[in-house]
């Protein structure tokens, strides 16, 4: 019996008998931090250790506080990499208003830099504690360098739908022949400037001080469609188990380098407006066929930020899946905290938010300097 079958009858007797998980989540604590080296200096709008002309290691050259205050919280969507084509299709509008473009998000990724943000792992924001066989979800304090702002990225429907592959983005992530992350498209073969994962990998290997601790991002994946471009969605296809392990070879790797993943639910349905049966339904297929692959998380991300908080029936179903933290849309700073579970909300960069903060003071960055001159509207 091959791993993907057993796993399935794993995962088909937890959903039958709604077994919490006995996951536990532990963040190793962190040591005293030592002051900033006499021996850096500022240059490149990074610190540099003059000794090695390399910027420091954060952890142990850099004055560490615990922050006060909420992180951001933002989210993009897959990229579009292709902005002649993706601008005069017939999704024009869809993608003018919900995504932005690769070169768009290279120069945010900067901005937010400049602004003195820093990447920090979603992980070391809250403890789950078993006392009793009772389970509390705390939050926590991040240790961020001294004037820098926490910052949690995370990526909606980075499953790659049929639609956004023949019109904007590339068509899946995966290993090249050095073992590292790249994408790749049809007729374009493999690029690394052109997906939202790869972009980030590179910007933190130009500016390591941008991840603190080897924080990445958070992936969130319905399954549809498929996992990460790979169409495991067809369960009886006759190359059905190449494309699982695939998929969960490309999973390994970004959790290997720090990306964690989070539930958008198996159907993109609005989990507050459908009834139970459907809910239930969406949650089960999303186990056996998404989980199944990418491992286990406790991280769910609402489609359209639909929360389910005030629906007890619904709430109670996901956190008895083990589910701890939950992220809605909206300023991209409201934060809640209850014993039983952390709700976040997310602030969506895209073209909405363009046009909505473009001339507003508390835009997170000057609009003007980043949008692709490929944009149809001004």
């Amino acid at each position: 019996m091959n791993i993907f079958k057993i796993k399935k009858i794993i995962v088909c007797l937890l959903i039958v008998f709604f077994v919490s998980s006995c996951y536990q989540k532990t963040v190793v604590s962190d040591d005293v931090i030592a002051e900033k080296s006499d021996s850096m200096t500022i240059e490149n709008n990074y610190i540099k250790d003059e000794t090695t002309g390399l910027p420091p290691n954060t952890e142990t050259d850099l004055k560490m506080i615990y922050y006060e205050g909420n992180a951001l919280n933002i989210f993009f969507h897959p990229l579009v990499a292709r902005p002649e084509a993706a601008f005069s299709s017939n999704y024009k509008d869809h993608f003018l208003d919900w995504y932005i473009t690769a070169d768009e998000y290279k120069k945010i990724l900067n901005e937010l830099y400049m602004n003195d943000y820093v990447l920090v792992d979603i992980n070391e924001l809250y403890d789950v504690i078993y006392s009793d066989g009772a389970k509390k979800v705390v939050g926590k304090k991040v240790l961020v360098p001294e004037g820098k702002k926490p910052l949690i990225l995370s990526i909606d429907d980075l499953s790659y739908y049929k639609f956004v592959r023949e019109n904007a983005s590339v068509h899946k992530l995966v290993i090249d022949e050095k073992g590292d992350i790249a994408a790749w498209t049809d007729g374009g073969g493999l690029s690394y400037d052109l997906d939202v994962v790869t972009i980030l990998e590179d910007f933190i290997k130009q500016r390591p001080d941008f991840s603190i601790r080897g924080a990445k991002g958070i992936i969130a994946l319905t399954g549809y469609e498929g996992v990460l471009g790979y169409q495991t969605q067809v369960l009886n296809a006759p190359d059905y188990q190449e494309r699982a392990e695939q998929a969960a070879a490309v999973a390994d790797k970004l959790k290997e380098l720090g990306w964690r993943f989070a539930s958008h639910s198996y159907t993109h349905w609005n989990m507050a407006e459908i009834p139970m049966e459907r809910f239930i339904n969406c949650a089960n297929w999303w186990d056996s066929q998404v989980r199944i692959i990418i491992g286990d998380t406790d991280l769910y991300i609402y489609p359209f930020g639909a929360g389910v908080e005030n629906q007890a029936q619904k709430h109670k179903l996901l956190r008895d899946r083990n589910f701890n933290v939950f992220f809605g849309v909206g300023t991209g700073f409201n934060y809640f905290e209850s014993d039983e579970y952390i709700f976040m909300d997310r602030r969506n960069i895209d073209g909405i938010y363009f046009k909505t903060f473009r001339n507003r003071q508390d835009r997170l960055f000057d609009i003007d300097k980043v949008i692709d001159d490929k944009r149809t509207w001004q």
